[in-house]
């Protein structure tokens, strides 16, 4: 598929390009990036050149993952990424990171709805999914905020489900359908 570009309000969010290295190295080696992500320790530019051109640009080629750098409109900066993968029977995984100086303002909510949106919309505007689920580490707590304000419902929480970073950690799932009304509020536990 050849790369798309969505926009929001007050963002643009397109395929990360060679120019964003320096970019994804600043927010790949965010303690809370580390601590939540299976990023490289440690993550210089190589492994940024790699992730964007042997990752997200054969992610595009294949059909595989679209991943998208969330950037505010206006300004080149990258501050972080929202990409769909794991495809499998018309469903796929959403997951995001973002850098410090973007957080708190609603930007990857934002991103990640709009990409939320594309993923559901049908071919050709769209990838015409029927289901995007949500995995996260149980103990990150703004990545779990965000997939509540986006209407994900939850699903559960796996006990010792993922292994990161030398143990294991209980994993929440969370998904939406494509027929959900994500503005309806969900019921997500408190703990």
């Amino acid at each position: 598929m050849d790369p798309v570009t969505l926009r929001t309000d007050r963002l643009v969010l397109s395929v990360p390009e060679p120019a964003d290295a320096d970019d994804v190295v600043a927010y790949a080696n965010d303690p809370d990036v580390i601590a939540y992500t299976p990023v490289p320790v440690p993550y210089g530019r190589a492994e940024a050149h790699h992730w964007i051109t042997d990752v997200v640009r054969a992610g595009w080629t294949a059909g595989s993952r679209y991943e998208f750098g969330v950037r505010r409109a206006g300004d080149p900066r990258l501050l972080g990424t929202v990409g769909l993968f794991g495809f499998v029977d018309g469903a796929a995984e959403i997951g995001y990171a973002m850098h410090p100086d973007g957080r708190g303002q609603g930007l990857m909510t934002e991103a990640a709805a709009a990409v939320l949106e594309w993923a559901f919309a049908p071919v050709p505007d769209g990838l015409g999914l029927v289901r995007v689920q949500w995995r996260a580490i149980a103990a990150n707590a703004p990545s779990a905020a965000i997939a509540r304000r986006l209407g994900l419902r939850y699903e559960g929480r796996l006990r010792a489900g993922v292994f990161h970073r030398g143990r294991r950690h209980d994993q929440l799932i969370a998904a939406a359908l494509r027929e959900d009304d994500r503005s309806a509020p969900t019921v997500w536990p408190t703990t």
